[in-house]
């Protein structure tokens, strides 16, 4: 009996498939099998920068309204401080003007000399063709205001002599520091000059 050697079936398709094996060398093709994967922890930065923003957003918002309710408190106040505070602005204004007359009254009152003996004084050296209509003491101001008869030569010469007088008085010239004529002017409803002395007298020596 013989023996014959059996040929080896040869492939129906005549290709070998060649072996496959993972290739280290190309990183990205790699399966990612570590316990927890990478997409995990991206994902989870993503919520938590999400969360700080929205919290962040929140407080904001509640430190607005927080703002916005005290600005809103404040004008309330101002709004019922507003009457009071106009009141007392005019109540301040009111009281300096009565200082400054207390003031204007201290003053006169303190003169070195006392009105009823100033006003008899220019009286008694007041001259026949000059009269004096009225007298404004102010502080340290006296104006003697009145008016002047005769032609616009003699006129001028009585109250200039009138100044003079009242400068040189041995009661009225020692309180004066100056004398002088601030106006002299024909009214023609009179037929008169419109004359003005002014007096400043000296401080007071307190």
């Amino acid at each position: 009996m013989s023996l014959k050697k059996k040929k080896k079936k040869s492939d129906a398709s005549g290709t070998r498939m060649p072996a496959w094996h993972l290739d280290f060398r190309n990183t990205s093709r790699l399966p990612d099998v570590k316990p927890i994967r990478t997409s995990f922890f991206v994902n989870g930065v993503s919520v938590v920068l999400a969360l700080v923003v929205i919290i962040n957003f929140a407080n904001q918002e509640l430190a607005l309204y927080g703002l916005r309710s005290q600005v809103s408190d404040l004008e309330e106040e101002i709004s019922k401080d507003k009457v009071p505070s106009a009141a007392a602005v005019q109540n301040f204004q009111q009281f300096k003007t009565l200082e400054k007359k207390i003031e204007e009254v201290n003053t006169f009152l303190l003169r070195q000399i006392a009105p009823s003996a100033f006003y008899l004084r220019i009286g008694s050296i007041l001259p026949d063709h000059i009269v004096i209509e009225s007298i404004d003491w102010r502080a340290d101001i006296v104006s003697l205001r009145g008016s002047v008869s005769g032609t616009p030569d003699e006129a001028s010469g009585y109250a200039s002599s009138f100044v003079a007088a009242l400068g040189s008085d041995e009661i009225l010239g020692p309180i004066c520091s100056e004398v002088s004529l601030t106006s002299l002017a024909r009214n023609p409803a009179t037929d008169r000059l419109a004359m003005e002395i002014r007096m400043t007298l000296k401080p007071v020596e307190k």
